[in-house]
């Protein structure tokens, strides 16, 4: 059966998932990061390349179905990865930046605004009908993602806007996750439909201590040893639960597992370089920055593994939207 050109854009575009946003944000991070073994731009601007096509089919169906985005935007799950749209946008206006600084500085500036608009559309649909099984990691996302903005800006004039959202974002993160801990200890288990946002955890402190690092001009070292080994152990347990995350049947919810691993290689990677500017603290850092190496290898795998899955997933929507099985009499 023919279908028609119009109908097969339609479809695909449906058929992309949203929290692709998410996939988009740990391809244009892991391209970032990789900076540090490259040493060139190169692979950032792979990275932002791919995010950036990513986007655009998200950007398309937003704005072609803006009912689907307010829809998702008042569900507990969906709503809450959303913003990952405007965090890759903020890493993707960093790549930008060496060769167009005015557009990034925009696209920076357009990012921030789309992701407070997403996070006050977030939490004043919780706030409607908030219940304690609803709260998961992914929550995280919307407020204290805006420390990628910290991470990502390099237009001195907005330095001030960025330093004011990373102190949001460390607020946001010190009164969550202590609610956070109380909800997945005394509530309801977390059903294996939204598991993936467990890898969600391993993000904000490592978050937090990259932004912290990228932006404070004389770091405090016992800020950056409590948020850097809170960052350590949080990802150390996510990865032993990928012994039971990756078992879990694939869903788009996968992209989780992208983003947390990459932004802990890059902590890392910071905080290394931080302690070699100390004589006492060099032995230190070349141990850390092994550590940096090893995390982004597993980050690399995590992130290939599950651009795969997204790959062969939305090639057997497409194939079914574009081929539905006709009945026969």
């Amino acid at each position: 059966m023919q279908i028609p050109l119009k109908a097969m854009l339609r479809s695909a575009i449906q058929a992309t998932p949203t929290p692709m946003a998410g996939l988009a944000l740990g391809i244009a991070s892991l391209g970032w990061c990789w900076n540090n073994l490259a040493g060139d731009a190169a692979t950032q601007q792979w990275g932002a390349a791919v995010a950036a096509a990513l986007l655009l089919l998200l950007a398309i169906k937003f704005i072609r179905y803006p009912a689907i985005l307010r829809e998702e935007l008042a569900h507990p799950v969906v709503g809450s990865v959303i913003p990952t749209f405007s965090m890759a946008l903020m890493v993707i206006s960093n790549a930008l930046h060496p060769v167009a600084a005015n557009a990034a500085a925009t696209l920076w500036v357009a990012a921030v605004v789309f992701h407070l608009a997403f996070m006050l559309s977030f939490f004043y649909h919780r706030a409607q009908d908030f219940r304690l099984h609803h709260l998961l990691p992914s929550w995280f996302v919307p407020p204290v993602g805006l420390a990628v903005a910290a991470l990502t800006n390099l237009t001195p004039a907005l330095a001030p806007v960025a330093q004011m959202l990373l102190a949001f974002a460390l607020m946001a993160y010190l009164v969550l996750m202590p609610l956070m801990i109380y909800r997945l200890v005394f509530s309801a288990p977390v059903p294996d439909t939204s598991k993936p946002t467990l890898a969600v955890l391993a993000a904000p402190s490592s978050l937090c201590l990259a932004a912290y690092l990228q932006i404070a001009e004389a770091p405090s070292l016992l800020l950056v040893a409590c948020l850097g080994g809170l960052a350590v152990l949080m990802t150390l347990v996510i990865y032993v639960g990928f012994f039971r995350l990756l078992r879990l049947p694939f869903s788009p919810g996968y992209a989780a597992f992208t983003f947390p691993m990459v932004i802990s290689a890059t902590a890392l990677f910071k905080t290394a370089e931080l302690l070699q500017g100390h004589a006492l603290t060099q032995a230190a850092a070349e141990q850390i920055l092994q550590g940096a190496q090893v995390e982004l290898m597993i980050a690399t795998g995590i992130v290939v593994y599950v651009a795969i899955r997204y790959v062969r997933h939305y090639a057997g929507r497409m194939h079914r939207a574009l081929h539905p099985v006709e009945l026969v009499a």
